[in-house]
This record gives structure tokens, C-alpha cells and sequence, in this order.
């Protein structure tokens, strides 16, 4: 009898035949020197196709073309998005080709954790072009993991030979990868073939001349906002963000702090943009200011004049903190300075009035009174036209001087090239000379101001002057800043004794509304006025800060 009539009652069951032929491709190097000169791209992406067209696959969706480090895997931003896209995919592919594993991952266990989801959760397989390896079967996914474990090995034989001799390279004061803003990195390998030199070797540039002007301010009590202001003049515009990393980087002080180190850190070979001493004195100081106990915020709304009081003590920059969650102070950020803390409000058991309060009736002084605004709008466009009509012969003065000034630096550059002035004297010279010409450029712009323009603001001024007292009192704090740097824009002095400093620099704007008032208001006639001069109203803070942006 024949066995063929007992088969039906056997319990293997036949795979079904994958019916399925969509496949996706993920191809990558590792370095953007590799992407651009060696073709692997195109290299993988053509095995791929061949490897589609032999199996009868088609390609519907193609997933890295790029250079992203193998290192960690999730850090690599087309990897992450293929992943992640399989994940939430309703119909998935059949398999991932991959012309070899080490291009999907060098991480090994993790890699064989992430492969084994694709393969018993997902049903997506994996195809190595190069090899036919896959995962359709169990030896395939074993040798598909041994490829992975191999990667593995490989990335940490390369480490236990290149890490000693990095870690060296570091310690003999050298820097690895790219340098902060503000130096140029000449070395064998860098990027840019301009800085391509037999050894490394890294220098300010002219951002880095103006940035170590930055460390100066900073170290005399400059503002953030202030220093990010003074370099937008000079023609660097930086962010906040990166000032703020600026302040705690040890590069700029000429020390590398490089994780391969161990914690340990070496003085570099570059020129520092400030001294060891002054980057720890800065960095205490930003220590301080957020010391625990204080809730401080740059934009506190009940401490509107924080970051404006500088301390009639010693001269340096108010801070403000809250005390048990409801009383608000001014303190001064110098650790070192004897004076006392004082409210920001007036409260029942203040012996003092609070300094917001103080400052709001110092803006009663500045509130131009309907009777005399005639008298300040004629005043205030005779001192536009008359300043326009002094411009105007400064302006071809101005031209001339940046001509000259422009033609020194181009003969400095001759001499650096042709005659061997030392880089030193070169950058020093250089830095001098474009410091001038941006002076005589800002102060061209200046003089070059439309009169007809600033004529036309003259009401939109006289309407803010007039409500200047609401207008902060009712403002975010926002527009209360804003106010306040237009009418002091230099800060405001006070002190436990004398309180709010009202002779500290005043916009010329406001000193005028005053003076139109106590001209108007009974002065003797032979007594001299206290106007500002014409030139003082128009190229100091001009007309449009006063507008408050409203």
C-alpha cells in the first residue's frame, strides 16, 4: 500500500509563499570626506537594485544616502527616520537591503536586539547585498548577527589603536574636531584645502579678535544683551544661546577639557581669548547669580528694572531675587560689595520707598504736558534740521576717512604677504584698523539719517512722551523694559542713601521735555537754558527707540 494516502494527516504545514516583493534600501558612510570622494554611495545603492532585480523585488521607499557616523545608532538621523517609519508603516516591506551590516550598525547587542524586532515582531527581514546573507532563515539570522558582532569588533580594534595615539596628540597641546567660533584651524586634515598645513596649528581670526573684546566687557560687568549689541555694531551678529555657552567653554582660556582625557585637562597650543584667572572670575560670577535660595529671572515682571540699576556703591549691575515666594529685592552682583538689598516694592513694613515706586514718579518728571507740546515739537524739529544741516558737511569728511582707512588695510595686507610682517603685528594692525572703520561707518550711517524721515516720527515721539508714566505702568514687562532703556539707556544709579540717581545719562530726547518745561515754567530770563544741544537730540538714541516698537 502506498504511504502517499497517510500524508494528508501529517502536522507540518507548508510555508505560504511570500507574496509580498516590496523592499526598502538603507545605504550610508560615515564621513562627509568618504560621501564626496569615494562613490560608496552610488556603489551601494547600484548592488542594491541588481540585488532587487535577481529576487524579482521592488524598490518602494530608499532611506539614508548620506554620511552619518555609526557610533550610536539613534544619533543618526536617517537611520532613526527608517526605523520609525517601519514601525508605524501599515504595510511593511518584505526586507531592508543593506549592502552590508557594518553600514546598519556598529553596536553590536543593541543592533541584534533591533534586527530580532524587525525580524519576530515586525516581519521585516534584513538582506546583506554584498553577502546574500538574510534573515529568512535561522542560520541566516545567526550569520547575520555574527556580521553585526564582527562590526562591533571592528570599531573596537580601530579604538584600542587610534585612542592611545588621540589621547597623546591631545596632551602635547593639540585639539581634536572643529574649533569654537572666532579661530581658524590649519592642520593635515581639515576640512577646508585654504587650511590644509604639515601640522596643526590654530588662530584667532578677526571674529575672534572681536569676540575677545567681549571677554573685556564681560569681566567689567557688560550685560549680555549690551555685548551682543556692541559686536552687532562692529559687524558680528551672535545669539544669545551661543554667548551664553561662550562664558563656559575653557577652549577660549586655552583649556582642553576633551572626554578621552578622563577628566583630567591640558593647556592647548592656541592663543587664548582670556586669561585662566579672568574665565574663573567670570564663570564664579555666573556661579553666584543662580545661586540656590533666589528665584532670579532676567524678565521678572514684579522687577521690571532688573538688569537697568547699576549700584550707586560700586558700580556694578543689579540683580533681583524673591524672598519667600512674594517679596521681591535688588541686590548688587558684586559678592564683595557692602551695600544693602532694597525692595522692589514699597510693602506695609517698609521703612523706604520701593524702587519701582521711586521710578514711576520719576516718570511724572518726563511727562510732557499738553501746553508745551507745541514748544517741544517746534524745538525738537529745529534740532533735527539744524543737526542735518551740520551732517551734511560731515559726511563727505567721513567718506574720505574710510578711503583712507581701507587703503592703510589693504598696504597691510601687502606687507603680510610680500614683505613678511609677522602675524602678530599683522592681526594686531588689522584689528586696530577695522575697529576705525566700523567707528567712521556707524557714524556715517548717523549723520546720513533722512531728516524728512525722522521729521515724520516727531508726533509718534511727542505721543509717547506725553503718556510715558501709563504707558509703563500699564505695560508687559517687555514694554517696561523697552521704556527704560530709552529713557536711561545707559542704566540707572541707585543707591540705600540717595535712592534713584535722576542725573545719570538721560536719552537727549526726554532731558529736552524736561528743559521745554522749566524754560516755560518761570525760569529768570537771563538764567541759561538747559537744552541739549541739536546734535546730542538727533545722533544720540534718535527718534524711532522712542516709538517703543507701538
Amino acid at each position: 500500500m502506498s504511504l502517499n494516502s497517510f500524508k494528508k494527516y501529517s502536522s507540518y504545514k507548508a510555508e505560504d509563499k511570500n507574496e509580498n516583493l516590496q523592499v526598502w534600501t538603507y545605504t550610508r558612510v560615515s564621513s562627509k570626506e568618504q560621501f564626496l570622494t569615494n562613490n560608496s554611495i552610488d556603489n551601494q545603492t547600484r548592488n542594491a537594485q541588481l540585488c532587487a532585480d535577481e529576487r524579482s523585488f521592488t524598490i518602494s521607499e530608499v532611506f539614508g544616502g548620506t554620511y552619518e557616523s555609526g557610533k550610536s545608532d539613534f544619533t543618526r538621523t536617517e537611520f532613526s527616520k527608517l526605523i520609525e517609519r517601519v514601525r508605524k508603516a501599515k504595510r511593511k516591506p518584505y526586507a531592508i537591503l543593506i549592502f552590508k551590516m557594518s553600514r546598519f550598525s556598529r553596536a553590536g547587542g543593541s543592533a541584534i536586539g533591533l534586527v530580532n524586532e524587525l525580524v519576530e515582531i515586525l516581519g521585516v527581514h534584513l538582506i546583506e547585498v554584498s553577502t546574500g546573507k538574510d534573515t529568512t532563515t535561522e542560520r541566516g539570522k545567526i550569520e547575520i548577527f555574527e556580521s553585526l558582532l564582527h562590526a562591533r569588533k571592528e570599531n573596537i580594534e580601530r579604538l584600542e589603536i587610534t585612542i592611545p595615539g588621540m589621547i597623546a596628540f591631545l596632551q602635547a597641546g593639540n585639539w581634536l574636531g572643529n574649533v569654537p567660533k572666532g579661530y581658524d584651524h590649519y592642520g593635515p586634515r581639515v576640512k577646508n584645502s585654504e587650511f590644509i598645513n604639515g601640522i596643526q596649528r590654530i588662530e584667532l581670526n578677526d571674529e575672534g579678535n572681536l569676540l575677545k573684546m567681549a571677554w573685556k566687557w564681560k569681566l567689567a560687568g557688560t550685560s549680555d544683551s549690551e555685548i551682543r549689541r556692541r559686536l552687532t555694531s562692529k559687524g558680528l551678529s551672535i545669539s544669545k544661546q551661543f554667548l551664553s555657552a561662550m562664558w563656559r567653554k575653557p577652549f577660549y582660556c586655552g583649556i582642553n577639557t576633551n572626554a578621552l582625557l578622563k577628566g583630567d585637562v591640558v593647556r592647548g597650543n592656541w592663543p587664548r581669548m582670556v586669561s585662566e584667572k579672568d574665565f574663573l572670575t567670570i564663570n564664579k560670577q555666573l556661579e553666584q547669580s543662580t545661586r540656590t535660595g533666589y528665584t532670579h529671572s532676567e524678565y521678572e515682571a514684579d522687577r521690571p528694572l532688573q538688569g537697568d540699576l547699576i549700584c550707586g556703591e560700586c558700580g556694578s549691575k543689579m540683580t533681583g531675587y524673591k524672598a519667600k515666594k512674594k517679596f521681591d529685592y535688588y541686590k548688587c552682583s558684586n559678592s564683595s560689595c557692602k551695600s544693602k538689598d532694597l525692595n522692589a516694592k514699597t510693602g506695609k513694613r517698609s521703612i523706604k520707598e520701593g524702587v519701582n515706586d521711586s521710578f514711576k514718579k520719576i516718570l511724572n518728571d518726563f511727562t510732557l504736558k499738553p501746553k508745551y507740546v507745541e514748544a517741544f515739537k517746534a524745538q525738537l524739529k529745529r534740532c533735527i534740521s539744524d543737526s542735518a544741516e551740520g551732517n551734511q558737511k560731515l559726511v563727505p569728511i567721513l567718506k574720505r576717512k574710510i578711503a583712507e582707512l581701507k587703503s592703510k588695510q589693504e598696504s597691510l595686507e601687502n606687507r603680510f604677504i610680500y614683505d613678511s610682517l609677522s602675524r602678530d603685528l599683522y592681526n594686531k594692525h588689522k584689528m586696530q584698523l577695522t575697529e576705525e572703520i566700523l567707528t567712521a561707518q556707524e557714524e556715517l550711517a548717523k549723520v546720513s539719517k533722512s531728516t524728512s524721515n525722522l521729521i515724520s516720527k516727531v508726533d509718534k515721539c511727542i505721543d509717547t512722551v506725553q503718556n510715558i508714566n501709563k504707558t509703563w505702568g500699564s505695560g508687559n514687562i517687555y514694554i517696561k523694559k523697552r521704556i527704560q532703556k530709552a529713557i536711561y539707556p545707559k542704566g540707572i544709579v541707585v543707591s540705600q542713601k540717595k535712592g534713584l540717581h535722576r542725573t545719570y545719562f538721560l536719552n537727549p530726547i526726554f532731558k529736552l521735555a524736561t528743559a521745554i518745561a522749566k524754560d516755560t515754567e518761570g525760569q529768570k530770563k537771563d538764567e541759561p537754558s538747559d537744552l541739549p544741544d541739536s546734535s546730542a537730540v538727533v545722533a544720540g538714541t534718535g527718534l524711532e527707540p522712542m516709538t517703543f516698537g507701538l
